[in-house]
């Protein structure tokens, strides 16, 4: 079947919306699976070692050290969290609450691990995935999702 009947196909069911693509949307598009590419990486990373890698242990000793309650459980959590929300960002599903999500949880990093250490060399970088989440979670509905297309009648 050609692209051309199948989009056809998918626009007679409802499955996609109907709209003129602006010029710009194929550049916005792009821009943004590139911004979003950045903090997916990073989290997954950090995210399967927590989880799968052999860092845990190393999570749990730091949630300790900086009086985080229930550490043990809590290191699984933000494992989990960073795991699926590195996938939620690469994917564009459930973006947004995702990067609520992970936009929070480096607010809680930077305060009650990061501080201390000072801006350069310590919360930077935490800032930068904060700032970055924070938008994504803001950025108009749909417009970061894979699975949303506007395409033209």
């Amino acid at each position: 079947m050609e692209r051309e009947q199948l989009w056809r196909r998918i626009v007679s069911r409802g499955v996609a919306r109907r709209g003129k693509v602006s010029a710009a949307a194929g550049p916005s598009r792009a821009a943004l699976l590139i911004i979003r590419l950045a903090p997916a990486i990073v989290f997954l990373a950090h995210g399967y070692l927590k989880l799968l890698g052999g860092h845990h242990d190393r999570t749990v000793a730091l949630f300790l050290t900086v009086n985080i309650p229930f550490a043990e459980p809590v290191a699984w959590l933000v494992g989990a969290l960073e795991l699926a929300g590195g996938l939620a960002l690469l994917s564009g599903i459930l973006l947004r609450p995702f990067a609520l999500l992970l936009a929070a949880e480096m607010a809680v990093a930077i305060v009650l691990v990061r501080l201390p250490q000072g801006f350069i060399g310590a919360w930077e970088f935490e800032l930068v995935l904060l700032l970055v989440c924070l938008g994504l979670a803001l950025w108009p509905t749909g417009q970061g999702s894979a699975l949303r297309r506007q395409i033209s009648p």
